[in-house]
């Protein structure tokens, strides 16, 4: 190669040129994996005639394809900087004769490498990369032209490269994945959490999204009132009878059973019905006003009990077990108080809470809690639960210890378990600890040796 004057300013003008072209496919790269589409669309309803815009959702639609336009792109220019750019300083440091003519050569190349490799990677790299991360959109609209003709003109060459990947991929055992705008629960809250912390979204309609995903993962057994504590009239109860119960109670409906017997749910009885049936005749029996009640098995989701609901025409369910007894019932305002927490009524009581913060890292936590709801209070996740086939807190102490009576301890993860009470085989209270990580060891070598 000529070392002449105009051989450097010709060389000088290809690296600039190349170095260009490398930074068009980095920022292709990087606003195209950044990009929101819902943010092109957004644009193109307001500028429906805006060609550039129509051609930016195309690359988005087309994610693979342009990607490995960038990434052809970003290798080819590399190679042709690395083999010019070292070649031209390291010439340019030999001739100025600043070094000694026994060491000019190694030195020089070396020099040249890192020269050369900091300006590539300044230059082509990290600044694009930060632009285009950093205002994806207006970059792929103003970078969407040549990077089409140049996808384009390296057409077949991607077509060969990408067959060959995807040959490999699979001979390696491995499915190829398109590279789309395809995400998991967890992080589509994650980008809403971004969204909150940047004030784009309400705090309320994170948690109604969390709240919604929770609910796609639960099922009739983790939202039901379970049958001890389902309040039942037997099917041969006066008016009167159920209306003094309504009077002291305020529910608005109630199961009726079959011989007393919870396991023999016939039906449902209405609070409007029964004061209007009151006015009427309050010593007939409530099988003159009783509706149907629908029965869904305790491993229902609950967006297909919501079905069952609708298309029903019924705000309540029983819910049975594999043998057909009763397990509990569910409302609709059970299901709602899923999305919307838990709403209160003037007659509510107040202290009914099943997880109560005591302070110090102390809590108060019915056994009926279910262990959904627990792992979702303290955000954390039992490999207990995994392993255990019990509903309710309840159910998982027993499983583990049958001898569990009060004032026992146990210790789950960094729980620190203690039954309250014990009465007919049953814990209806604990005492829940959180235990600091450093003690989480030493209480689980105490529970083993005991």
């Amino acid at each position: 190669m000529d070392s002449g004057p105009e051989s450097y300013l010709l060389n000088i003008i290809v690296i600039i040129a190349i170095l260009l072209l490398s930074v068009l496919f980095t920022l292709t790269e990087y606003a195209l994996v950044r990009v929101r589409v819902s943010a092109l669309k957004d644009m193109q309803e307001k500028k429906p005639f805006n060609k550039n815009v129509k051609r930016a959702i195309h690359m988005t639609e087309n994610l693979t394809e342009y990607l490995s336009t960038a990434q052809v792109g970003i290798t080819s220019t590399s190679l042709i900087l690395g083999w010019i750019g070292e070649k031209t300083i390291a010439d340019a440091i030999i001739q100025s004769h600043i070094l000694p003519a026994a060491m000019a050569n190694a030195v020089a190349s070396v020099a040249a490498i890192l020269i050369f490799t900091v300006i590539h990677a300044v230059f082509t790299d990290l600044v694009p990369k930060n632009i285009a991360i950093a205002d994806p959109l207006p970059v792929l609209l103003f970078i969407v032209r040549p990077i089409l003709f140049f996808h384009i003109v390296l057409y077949p060459l991607i077509w060969i490269l990408d067959r060959s990947a995807n040959w490999i991929t699979h001979l390696l055992g491995y499915e190829v994945e398109n590279e789309e705008d395809i995400y998991s629960q967890t992080e589509i809250l994650s980008l809403s959490r971004l969204s909150a912390n940047a004030g784009e979204l309400d705090e309320e309609d994170l948690t109604f999204m969390r709240r919604a995903f929770d609910m796609n993962d639960k099922v009739a057994v983790d939202i039901m009132i379970d049958r001890t504590s389902m309040v039942a009239v037997d099917i041969d109860a006066t008016i009167k009878n159920v209306v003094n119960l309504y009077w002291k109670t305020r529910y608005s409906r109630f199961p009726v059973i079959a011989n007393n017997d919870k396991d023999k749910v016939i039906g449902y009885v209405y609070s409007y019905d029964l004061l209007r049936q009151e006015r009427i005749n309050k010593t007939s029996l409530i099988s003159t006003i009783m509706r149907d009640i629908p029965a869904v098995q305790e491993n229902a989701e609950v967006h297909g009990i919501m079905d069952v609901m609708v298309s029903r025409r019924t705000p309540i369910v029983i819910v049975v077990n594999e043998y057909g007894g009763t397990s509990g019932i569910i409302t609709d305002k059970d299901i709602y108080e899923e999305l919307f927490g838990v709403v209160r009524e003037e007659f509510d009581d107040t202290n009914d809470d099943n997880i109560v913060d005591m302070g110090n890292n102390i809590y108060k936590v019915s056994g009926k809690v279910t262990l959904y709801d627990f792992e979702r209070y303290f955000d954390t996740t039992l490999k207990e639960t995994e392993e255990s086939e019990a509903v309710t807190l309840t159910g998982l102490v027993l499983n583990k210890d049958s001898k569990f009576r009060a004032n026992d301890e146990m210790t789950i993860a960094n729980f620190k378990i203690k039954a309250l009470d014990y009465e007919n085989a049953y814990i209806s209270e604990f005492e829940v600890t959180v235990l600091p990580v450093s003690e989480k060891t030493h209480h689980n070598e105490l529970s083993e040796q005991n």
